[in-house]
């Protein structure tokens, strides 16, 4: 008789652990908020038509759009400056369409530059775009060829961040979306490039040739906005002096454009092996 009700109790002092087991097992097979939100925004996705995506994908695009007018403006006027007709600057921001890499078309071609080294000078800047795809690849493993390349040609650094970020929170990107996120930013760019090109082009004479300096001064203005910003000023001031090193010591002996190409593989060399020797001494510490 002892023995039964010592038993019962037994049991019963279990009972709330089995509850409390049970509940905490029921916790952990509750999704979280940031599974549910996911989950509701893929079949959200696979729901909708591409003519919804699409639209999506341009209001994704909205809050870029204002950065590619600022530095589009900037590459049209700067392009007319250079020399180049309004056309010349609308069909390089079509086929071209990448602003860093259209300045330094502009800079180069002003300095006399050869088409070889223009174009290699071009490939060079253009490098980070091969990262850049390369991670936008898993969103793509089901899709065509042809979206494929149609993602990657119209790829920016603005649509990259906004695609990257829209990637991470669905799980998924779809070509609908990502051709309304790639176009509205392409023909704005466009627009830009014309509307920059269209003002300098109005310009009397004396003010354009007292203008001729602008292109210089806003190299040199990008690189001392990115050098104060930046938390390896003493790293970059060096690969800045090997640069400026290297082209005065073989300007009198090689070609302006292999001279600037040779300084920017050395730099940047030089740069790499510095950065590998610190993150050496830190693992080691």
């Amino acid at each position: 008789m002892r023995a039964g009700q010592a038993m019962r109790r037994i049991l019963q002092s279990c009972l709330p652990y089995r509850g409390l087991r049970r509940a905490q097992a029921d916790v952990r097979l509750r999704p979280t908020m940031k599974e549910i939100i996911s989950v509701n925004l893929t079949i959200r996705h696979h729901d909708q038509l591409p003519l919804a995506l699409f639209r999506q994908g341009v209001i994704a695009c909205l809050p870029t759009i204002l950065g590619f007018w600022s530095i589009g403006f900037a590459a049209g006027a700067i392009g007319s400056l250079a020399g180049f007709s309004v056309l010349n600057i609308t069909l390089l921001a079509v086929f071209l369409y990448a602003g860093s890499a259209q300045f330094m078309f502009y800079s180069l071609h002003a300095a006399g530059a050869g088409v070889l080294g223009i174009i290699l000078g071009v490939m060079l800047i253009n490098m980070r775009y091969v990262l850049m795809s390369s991670y936008m690849a898993i969103y793509f493993t089901k899709a065509s060829s042809l979206e494929k390349f149609v993602s990657g040609a119209l790829l920016t650094d603005e649509t990259f961040g906004v695609a990257a970020q829209h990637g991470n929170r669905t799980g998924e990107l779809p070509f609908a979306w990502m051709l309304g996120l790639n176009v509205t930013a392409w023909l704005n760019w466009i627009v830009a490039n014309l509307a920059g090109a269209l003002l300098a082009a109005s310009l009397p004479k004396p003010i354009t040739q007292g203008l001729s300096f602008s292109l210089v001064a806003m190299f040199i203005g990008l690189l001392l906005m990115t050098w104060f910003g930046s938390r390896h000023r003493l790293l970059e001031t060096v690969a800045i002096a090997i640069s400026v090193a290297v082209i005065a010591a073989t300007s009198q002996t090689l070609d302006v454009n292999i001279g600037v190409l040779v300084a920017t593989v050395g730099a940047a060399t030089v740069a790499t092996l510095l950065v590998r020797r610190n993150l050496a001494g830190k693992g080691e510490q």
